[in-house]
C-alpha cells in the first residue's frame, strides 16, 4: 500500500509537525512525502490531491503544517479501509476542548474532547461525522476521479456567509455519496503560533 503525506502549507512547517511525520509507523506501507507551498488552503489542497493522482498512490494523507500526529496514526487511519477517515485535535485554544469534528448530520454540533476519549475507552474506535478540520485527513485517492473538480473551494455566500475549504470538500462527499468518518484513537496536537488569530 502506498500512501503520499503531503502537507500542504502557505507557510513552514512546524518543527512538531515534521518530527511527528518522521516518527510515523511504516506498517509495512510504502510512504512518500511532498509539500505544497506559498498557495491559498484550497489551491493548495487542489494541488496534493492532484499530486495523489500524479504519484498513482492508493492513499493521501493530508496533514497540516501545525498538526502534530501521534506515531501511530497512519496505521490507525489505513486499517478502516474507509474513503475518507480524520483524526481530530482542538479546534481552537478557546473553545476549551471542543474539537474539530462536527457531528453526523449536524454543521452545528462539534465532538469534545473528552466524548471522543470516552467512545475510544468503550472500544468505539471509527464515528461517522459530517465533516472536520482537515489537519490530518486520510482520502483514498481512487475517489478523486469520482467527485467533480475543483474538490477544495472558499466560497462567499450572497449574504456574506462563508463556507471555508474543508466544508466544501464534505459536502461534495455527502452530494456524491461518500461517507467521512474519524477515529477515535487519532488525538492530533494542534501548534499555535503567537500570530495566529484566536
Amino acid at each position: 500500500m502506498t500512501v503520499l503525506i503531503c502537507v500542504p502549507t502557505y507557510e513552514t512547517i512546524t518543527t512538531e509537525t515534521y518530527k511527528s511525520l518522521w516518527e510515523q509507523e511504516e506498517c509495512g506501507h510504502d510512504l512518500m512525502f511532498d509539500t505544497v507551498k506559498g498557495y491559498d488552503c484550497a489551491l493548495a489542497r487542489i494541488k496534493a490531491c492532484q499530486m495523489a493522482i500524479d504519484y498513482k498512490v492508493e492513499w493521501l494523507l493530508m496533514v497540516d503544517s501545525d498538526t502534530v500526529l501521534p506515531h501511530d496514526a497512519m496505521k490507525n487511519l489505513t486499517e478502516h479501509n474507509k474513503d475518507v477517515v480524520l483524526g481530530y485535535y482542538q479546534w481552537k485554544i478557546k473553545d476549551k476542548g471542543e474539537t474539530c469534528l462536527w457531528r453526523h448530520g449536524d454543521w452545528s454540533s462539534r465532538y469534545s474532547a473528552g466524548e471522543l476519549h470516552a467512545l475510544h475507552a468503550v472500544g468505539t474506535n471509527l464515528v461517522r461525522v459530517q465533516g472536520g478540520g482537515m489537519g490530518c485527513t486520510l482520502i483514498r485517492a481512487s475517489i478523486l476521479d469520482k467527485l467533480p473538480r475543483p474538490w477544495f473551494r472558499w466560497v462567499v455566500e450572497s449574504d456574506g456567509s462563508e463556507t471555508g475549504e474543508d466544508i466544501y470538500f464534505f459536502n461534495l462527499c455527502k452530494r456524491n455519496g461518500i461517507a467521512v468518518y474519524a477515529d477515535t484513537r487519532v488525538a492530533c496536537g494542534h501548534v499555535y503560533r503567537e500570530n495566529h488569530e484566536l
